[in-house]
């Protein structure tokens, strides 16, 4: 008889119904049991937390979904060496890349939504729909970002049958799936998507589970990057659906709250917050599962007070794109002050007192972009991102990681206006979120390429510029701090990760993305 564990690659699950303390998941032992023997309402929630679990680790959306993403950006570079290195430097291969426990753990992760979906042993009940919706959520938002990162885009007409395998059934380790198209696997995503809303809550107690809203969210970030017709107003009307008719627990953060909610300072600024719609829980039990500690996190990466392996930051010319007033040198290092708090000031001496011609006299403090502390190796030095602070008040490497936010359903929704050829409405609204940031307003004369703009400076650090350039077939372009392939062509199979070579050891059925 088949046995399964309830297990990520740690081989220990959570269960969310008794909670240690307000956000904390509860740590279960190994669990062993038979298939046939999943029918209570407990077991299955176990399966529907490994796969929260799962899709947070390190190998996924805990560290190397989001790192990698950035490190195949135009506005961040690698400093030393010290990581992702063979990314940073576009030489993967089948062999050789950083993606090859991001497909498995997505995979996964996928496995045990399975698990969850198509059990028939648990009676139907209100509790019961809630957790397939959940999983299916998950599953959806598994295929759409191994379709970011091992296929083609939809709207650049090539490889379109390089898909990724579409595994639907429960855990059968004798399959050996080919890729599907591009095309079934965005169906299948849709499906998911659709049905994971309808039965998913509207308010969970926590962010840190999947709701309604967040199936929304993920469906028009689906619909911009396919872009069938009709699919930017269907874009334009799940963003706007957030954007006008959230629940009370849903709504855009205020100015003078945006640092304290990345820096977390104070600390009940931070978590659960309104402006965030989904994000992974980090606390003493689940760390333990999800691999996150001082070797491997997103602090560790990008915060500047972090150890040897702090390696990624944003370029200068990111860093000067933001508006901001350069002051004199403090101790030989170059001082300014930006109203934009996605920037925000260095760390200067400047006080109420200190007077700069167009500088308030209550200078912000340091902000979420700081060059203090940069590597004398880099030329030009660009700036580290505070938004990953490694200390927290339950010690290090416990803040909670934002994975879907308000300002993007906003973003979204400018976007889908632009698509829709709403342009004028569209500025308008780019203009008035800029303006809420304390940012530079646009022209509109380029507006696409304005949109994309403030997309990137909202969330840099957060895994995102590279989809961006990547869904519009937009060349890749390093202006610095970069040695080689730095100006790749629109559709280049670099855009497209290679599968490891292990993987197609294992599976004869699946083939490689042409050009590896």
């Amino acid at each position: 008889m088949k046995k399964f564990f309830i297990i990520i690659s740690s081989l220990v699950v959570i269960n969310s119904a008794n909670s240690c303390s307000d956000k904390e998941l509860e740590l279960y032992p190994i669990t062993q049991d038979n298939i046939e023997d999943i029918n209570t309402e407990d077991k299955l929630q176990k399966f529907l937390n490994a796969s929260y679990l799962t899709v947070g680790s390190v190998s996924a959306f805990g560290t190397d979904a989001m790192a990698i993403a950035d490190v195949l950006s135009d506005n961040a570079y690698i400093t030393s060496a010290k990581a992702y290195s063979t990314t940073y430097n576009m030489t993967y291969s089948a062999t050789g890349n950083d993606t090859s426990s991001l497909y498995r753990s997505l995979y996964d992760a996928i496995m045990n939504c399975n698990m969850v979906i198509n059990n028939t042993k648990v009676p139907s009940s209100t509790n019961v729909l809630r957790m397939k919706a959940e999983a299916k959520i998950i599953r959806a938002f598994s295929y759409f970002t191994l379709l970011n990162y091992f296929s083609p885009t939809p709207t650049s007409g090539i490889n379109q049958e390089y898909g990724v395998p579409l595994v639907l059934g429960n855990y059968d380790s004798s399959i050996q799936p080919a890729r599907a198209t591009v095309a079934e696997v965005y169906a299948q995503i849709i499906s998911d998507l659709n049905q994971g809303m309808a039965g998913a809550d509207a308010e969970p107690d926590q962010k840190v589970f999947m709701s309604k809203t967040a199936a929304k969210l993920i469906l028009s970030r689906v619909y911009l990057t396919r872009r069938e017709a009709g699919d930017a107003q269907l874009a334009l009307q799940y963003a706007t659906e957030i954007v006008n008719s959230s629940p009370a627990s849903f709504a855009p953060i205020e100015k003078d709250k945006y640092v304290a909610y990345f820096s977390g300072l104070p600390e009940d600024g931070s978590e659960n917050q309104k402006e965030t719609i989904w994000e992974l829980d980090l606390n003493p039990s689940s760390n333990l599962v999800l691999g996150i500690g001082s070797n491997l996190a997103l602090p560790t990466l990008y915060n500047r007070i972090s150890t040897d392996r702090r390696a990624i930051l944003f370029t200068k010319a990111f860093f000067d794109s933001f508006p901001h007033t350069d002051l004199p040198t403090v101790n030989g290092v170059p001082q300014s002050y930006s109203p934009d708090v996605r920037r925000g000031s260095t760390k200067t001496t400047v006080t109420s007192a200190t007077t700069y011609p167009g500088v308030p006299t209550a200078v912000q403090p340091a902000g979420l972009l700081t060059t203090i502390g940069l590597p004398v190796v880099d030329n030009p030095a660009g700036a580290w991102t505070n938004k990953y602070p490694r200390l927290t008040a339950d010690g290090n490497f416990y803040r909670n990681i934002k994975i879907f936010r308000f300002a993007e359903a906003q973003l979204n929704r400018i976007e889908a206006l632009y698509l829709t050829g709403q342009s004028a409405l569209a500025l308008t609204e780019l203009n008035n979120f800029a303006i809420s940031r304390g940012g530079s307003t646009y022209t509109g004369t380029n507006l696409l390429n304005d949109i994309l703009t403030e997309k990137a400076k909202e969330f840099y650090g957060e895994g995102q510029r590279f989809y961006d350039l990547k869904r519009y077939n937009l060349p890749l372009v390093k202006g610095s701090n970069c040695v080689m392939n730095c100006n790749v062509p629109a559709n280049d199979k670099l855009f497209v990760m290679p599968i490891s070579q292990n993987a197609l050891n294992y599976n004869p059925n699946l083939k490689q993305y042409p050009g590896y």
